[in-house]
């Protein structure tokens, strides 16, 4: 619901709804399945090193829901903090 209605405009509504606590859990989880698909699906993938960038990008996720109720566009900052570091990491181990 808060994603709707942050994406639809209505930020500061989005920001009163939010529950924090379960706001915080999102990024990490996300991040851990995305990179578990990515590593899973590559032969070979080192798991130590490919998972650095995912680690970036669930720190920056989790920051970034921390301070959602001080930025702007909660939802895109904290997309954008996430996708960066996981792409960059995906064309960085995309030969392993």
């Amino acid at each position: 619901m808060q994603i709707q209605l942050d994406f639809n405009g209505f930020h500061q509504k989005a920001l009163e709804s939010v529950v924090y606590d379960g706001l915080l859990f999102y990024p990490g989880f996300y991040v851990y399945v995305v990179w578990d698909a990515w590593f899973y699906a590559k032969e070979g993938a080192n798991k130590t090193t490919t998972a650095i960038p995912f680690i970036i990008g669930g720190f920056l996720g989790e920051i970034s829901a921390i301070f959602s109720a001080k930025v702007p566009f909660p939802s895109l900052t904290a997309g954008l903090l996430i996708l960066v570091p996981m792409i960059i990491g995906m064309v960085i181990f995309r030969k392993q």
